[in-house]
C-alpha cells in the first residue's frame, strides 16, 4: 500500500478559469452564485455559471464538433492539471496511467439540441456526432487521446457523488499499484432548457442561494464546471521534486438504501467512518487536529483578503 499525493490541479469553475483564480475567489469569500436571464420563467433565478470561457481559445473549430460544453470543461481542466504536475511521460507510464472521471448528466446541451431538432423542428436526422458528444465518458476518452494514455479509462455516474467516487477509485488504483499515476475528477454543464425544467419540477432548487448548513435552507443551486487532479505515489513525487498539494489518505463510500432523493445523515457518517478506517486513523485524531488548528491559527481579514497568523 503506497501513500498517494496530489501533484496537479486543474479547475474551470464559476469562481475562476484556473486553480489560482479559483483559490483567490474562495479565500476572498466571493460567491459565484448569481441571477441569470436564461432562467426567466423558472421558479428559481440563481445559478453558478462559468463566465468568460471561450471555447475557441482552447480548441480548433474541427475539435469543437466533437465536444459538448461539459467535455470542453473537463479537457481544459485536465490540461491544466497535467501541466501543473509536470510528469516526464515514458511509453511505459502512458501504457499504465489511469483516467477516472465523473459526470451525472453528460452532454445534456447536445441531447437537448437534438431533441429540439427532432420534435420541435421536425428534422428527420440527428447530428451524427450526437452520441460521441453526449456520452458521459467523453472527457475521459478525449483526455486519453490528447495525452496518449492507454491504461484504464472510464467514467462513474452516481449523481452528486460522481466526481468524489472517481477520485476515490483513482486513489485506490494508485495506492494498490494497479496504476502508476492517475488523473481524476469530473465535469458538468447542465444548463439546457430540458434539464432546467426537470430540476424545477423536482422542487429542490433554492429560489435564492445555497446554504447547506443553515436551518432555513431552501435547496441546492445548479452549477457547471470541472476540476481534475493528478494522483501519483508519494515517494515518486518526492523523488522527482514535484509540488505536493495534499495526500489522499483514505476513501469511503456508502449507499443509504433509503430514498431516491432524500439522503440520510447516517449514510454520510458511515462513509466518513469508512474513509477514516481506510486511512488507518481514528475519529479522535481528526477532531484533535481540528482543535489544534483552531487553537493555534487566527484568521485575519485585511484589504479584502484573508491571511493566517500563528
Amino acid at each position: 500500500m503506497r501513500r498517494v499525493a496530489i501533484t496537479g490541479i486543474g479547475v474551470v469553475a464559476p469562481g475562476g478559469l484556473e486553480a489560482g483564480a479559483f483559490r483567490e475567489t474562495l479565500t476572498a469569500g466571493r460567491s459565484a452564485i448569481g441571477p441569470s436571464d436564461e432562467l426567466a420563467g423558472l421558479r428559481f433565478r440563481q445559478r453558478a455559471a462559468v463566465e468568460g470561457f471561450d471555447p475557441e481559445r482552447h480548441f480548433e473549430p474541427k475539435a469543437l464538433l466533437l465536444l459538448d460544453r461539459f467535455a470542453q470543461f473537463g479537457l481544459v481542466a485536465a490540461r491544466q492539471a497535467m501541466s501543473d504536475a509536470a510528469i516526464a511521460w515514458t511509453p511505459a507510464l502512458r501504457d499504465a496511467a489511469a483516467i477516472v472521471t465523473g459526470s451525472c448528466l453528460g452532454g445534456t446541451l447536445t441531447e437537448d439540441a437534438g431533441y429540439q431538432d427532432l420534435y420541435l423542428h421536425k428534422k428527420p436526422r440527428f447530428n451524427p456526432m450526437t452520441i460521441p458528444r453526449a456520452m458521459e465518458n467523453a472527457p475521459a476518452s478525449h483526455i486519453a487521446m490528447e495525452f496518449g494514455l492507454r491504461g484504464p479509462a472510464y467514467t462513474v455516474s452516481t449523481a452528486c457523488a460522481s466526481s468524489a467516487h472517481a477520485i476515490g477509485q483513482a486513489f485506490w488504483m494508485v495506492r494498490s499499484g494497479m496504476a502508476p499515476v492517475a488523473i481524476a475528477g469530473g465535469a458538468e454543464a447542465p444548463f439546457s432548457p430540458g434539464v432546467l425544467k426537470a430540476w424545477e419540477a423536482l422542487r429542490v432548487v433554492s429560489p435564492d442561494t445555497c446554504r447547506p448548513f443553515s436551518l432555513n435552507r431552501q435547496g441546492l443551486i445548479l452549477g457547471e464546471g470541472s476540476a481534475m487532479v493528478v494522483l501519483e505515489p508519494w515517494e515518486t513525487a518526492r523523488a522527482r521534486g514535484a509540488t505536493i498539494y495534499a495526500e489522499v489518505a483514505g476513501f469511503g463510500m456508502t449507499a443509504d438504501a433509503h430514498h431516491i432523493t432524500a439522503p440520510l445523515a447516517e449514510g454520510a457518517a458511515r462513509a466518513m467512518v469508512h474513509a477514516m478506517a481506510d486511512a488507518g486513523i481514528s475519529a479522535e485524531a481528526v477532531v484533535g487536529n481540528v482543535h489544534s488548528i483552531c487553537s493555534s491559527v487566527v484568521c485575519v481579514r485585511a484589504g479584502g483578503r484573508f491571511a493566517l497568523d500563528e
